[in-house]
């Protein structure tokens, strides 16, 4: 009955069991923080070991000679040390431009094939890399190893040269960049420039640009502005791989997620950096405040454990949605790709995408569907963010091998989107 009290046996067992399961409860925890500890001590260890690697070729990163006004001057170069099927590795430093249209310093890699160039020079590949942090440490050029083989060994195999700028600010010491687009279409086509003067490259005019992640940012971005920049070459076409493209959309999905941890100093540091009145109490978290000098230190491996266990304790970089700030609002719009029309676009989402969420992009296919891009969507099932760039490689040399070729490209906006779209957080007028 309601009101009957319960034996004192029932207690002791009621007591016993609830005892068993907190030991449960509290052994299962005990070996979740164990494991999380042993792989942040694995990962850190790691990242410190690249760090010394990366910290042996400082002297080469070291630019304090006049820089050549020329976009696309090679300043020096020098073997990767790694060897890539195909072809040969070479870490460079060379011109680009600046926002204010001063000449500066920036790192890359290109990468000349083996097979003898056919006539008219060979096919030019520009890659975009994705997100690794903004310490110049950071930068893919200081890597010892190749991590991109399934679409760069193909590429090589094709004749094309390879050139992968690190973007201003990586590699060689200089302002934050990330998600800036104008720089970045800048670095992107003068890194196209600089491979043409390489030496051996005898590289021609056509070339497409592919970048992953926040290079698919900049592959997107370099889309809408490469005829401007460099109207002697010819942009056969653009394409990325899990692209953070639509920023709304990104922002209003992951600003209280551990994603927010990974890349949302990079994202700050670079935009108050570009916009000094970009305020920061708002949207940055005071937990944010405090640890944004270590963060941003940090390359994103290192970013992304210090951002899971912050996440775990119910901290958030930001604390709000950016899109709900005017000034923020405004600077996610002017930073957001416009579609590319009369460019052909490749554009590879993986459905388990954490990081970029397929829905994001399922909204980006539709509006540039609508604006009149001719878009073809590989939509990979089960990939993950990180897996992204890999798994669509075959297809997007496939790609790019057709409209080198001079090929029709091939569209599927009609046919039915395997993603959710992502509904838009209503954005703030700038006022």
């Amino acid at each position: 009955m309601s009101g009957s009290r319960p034996s004192d046996e029932s207690v002791t067992q009621h007591k016993s069991r609830f005892g068993c399961l907190s030991s449960i409860g509290v052994a299962a925890i005990v070996l979740i923080v164990f494991a999380a500890v042993v792989f942040a001590t694995v990962m850190f260890v790691q990242a410190r070991e690249s760090n010394k690697a990366s910290a042996a070729l400082d002297p080469f990163y070291e630019v304090t000679m006049p820089i050549p006004v020329t976009p696309g001057t090679i300043i020096r170069s020098e073997p990767l040390g790694y060897s890539v099927p195909g072809g040969t590795g070479y870490r460079f430093i060379y011109t680009s431009v600046d926002a204010q249209g001063k000449p500066v310093a920036v790192s890359g890699r290109v990468f000349i094939p083996t097979a003898p160039a056919p006539a008219g020079g060979r096919k030019i590949l520009a890659y975009a890399h994705g997100t690794v942090g903004l310490a110049p440490n950071c930068a893919p050029s200081r890597e010892s190893s190749n991590n991109d083989a399934e679409w760069l060994d193909p590429a090589l195999q094709a004749g094309w040269v390879v050139t992968a700028t690190d973007f201003l600010g990586l590699g060689v010491s200089g302002p934050a960049t990330y998600l800036i687009a104008d720089q970045e279409a800048r670095d992107v086509v003068n890194s196209v420039l600089a491979a043409r003067q390489f030496t051996g490259s005898l590289a021609g005019k056509d070339w497409v640009v592919w970048g992953s992640s926040a290079g698919g940012h900049a592959s997107f971005s370099t889309a809408t502005r490469a005829a401007t920049l460099a109207p002697e070459l010819h942009l056969v076409g653009a394409a990325a791989a899990a692209p953070a493209a639509e920023l709304a959309a990104i922002f209003g999905q992951q600003w209280n997620t551990a994603v927010g941890w990974a890349v949302g100093p990079y994202g700050y540091d670079s935009w108050h950096t570009n916009y000094p009145n970009l305020p920061l109490e708002p949207v940055v978290s005071d937990y944010g405040l405090r640890n944004l000098d270590s963060l941003l230190s940090r390359c994103v491996t290192e970013g992304a454990i210090v951002g899971l266990v912050q996440d775990s304790l119910g901290r958030s970089f930001l604390q709000s949605d950016p899109n709900k700030n005017a000034a923020w609002s405004t600077v996610i719009r002017e930073q957001t790709p416009a579609p590319p029309t009369g460019l052909p676009v490749f554009l590879a989402q993986g459905t388990a995408d954490t990081v970029v969420l397929a829905s994001s992009n399922a909204l980006l296919h539709n509006q540039w569907c609508e604006a009149g891009v001719h878009l073809q969507t590989l939509w990979l099932g089960g990939v993950t963010h990180q897996k992204a760039v890999l798994a669509s490689g075959p297809e997007f040399v496939q790609w790019a091998t057709e409209r080198f070729a001079g090929k029709p490209a091939g569209s599927n906006c009609g046919l039915p989107i395997p993603a959710p779209v992502v509904p838009l957080s209503p954005v703030e007028p700038a006022k």
